[in-house]
């Protein structure tokens, strides 16, 4: 069943014997009952019945269940997806929200108990594709938000998402409001943040750990958003929460 040509829709139960594959379709994975233990290159995690879980094609995926199990399981053709899903490499976990829940009851109203394909699970498919959509981060972003703290080279994400640079900055700011190396600050400004506030580190050993190999990097970037020192900010924090 490696390659298909129409979405199916079926209950499955997963045994406690770990299976490593993947497959030439996308998944769409729904809760029913139990839990299924899930690793993929982003995720290791144990969906129950608070989340759902999508796979993209090609997605090497290692499963297993340790307890009495049913979940709802979309098979999807590669036809019915978008290009920038088809790279999501690692898999896209989501909270199985009510809305999530009343896209389930009609999904098995129409499979019933045995596997079906029809065009209202088709078209129920696509409202659902829709909503993971929104919830889908690409695949540089996820990128930078797991290495902002690493020297990432601009060539090195546009290459992620199959561009080349200078469409990707005009893509990156589209998406995010901001350059790439405005948002990589971001996320290092935020960290240092958090450290600055919480930790005894020294200003050097925060500058290290968010990226900047000397401490006079951070302090203009401080200067720059903040309008103080890191020194200044670690103070100010602190008497805030004294307060």
């Amino acid at each position: 069943m490696n390659n298909i040509k129409n979405i199916l829709g079926e209950r499955r139960t997963y045994s406690n014997l770990a299976n490593t594959h993947d497959h030439s379709f996308a998944q769409l994975i729904l809760p029913l009952q139990g839990s299924l233990f899930i690793k993929t290159a982003s995720y290791q995690l144990e969906l129950g019945e608070t989340r759902l879980f999508f796979l993209p094609p090609q997605c090497q995926h290692t499963f297993y269940a340790n307890s009495q199990n049913e979940f709802l399981v979309l098979d999807i053709p590669n036809f019915m997806l978008v290009k920038e899903t088809e790279k999501l490499c690692g898999g896209l976990s989501i909270v199985f929200d009510e809305r999530w829940q009343a896209i389930r009851l009609l999904m098995l109203s129409e499979i019933g108990y045995v596997s079906a394909d029809s065009h209202n699970l088709t078209n129920l498919f696509r409202y659902a594709y829709s909503i993971l959509q929104k919830n889908y981060t690409p695949q540089s972003i996820q990128y930078i938000n797991a290495n902002f703290q690493e020297s990432i080279s601009l060539q090195k994400l546009a290459n992620l998402e199959g561009y080349n640079p200078t469409y990707y900055c005009q893509w990156f700011k589209k998406n995010t409001g901001m350059t790439p190396k405005a948002y990589i600050q971001s996320l290092r400004l935020q960290r240092a943040k958090e450290l600055l506030a919480h930790t005894d580190f020294s200003i050097l050993r925060i500058a290290q750990q968010v990226g900047y190999e000397h401490h006079a990097s951070l302090t203009r970037l401080f200067q720059q958003h903040e309008k103080v020192t890191p020194r200044i900010y670690r103070q100010q924090s602190r008497n805030l929460a004294k307060k």
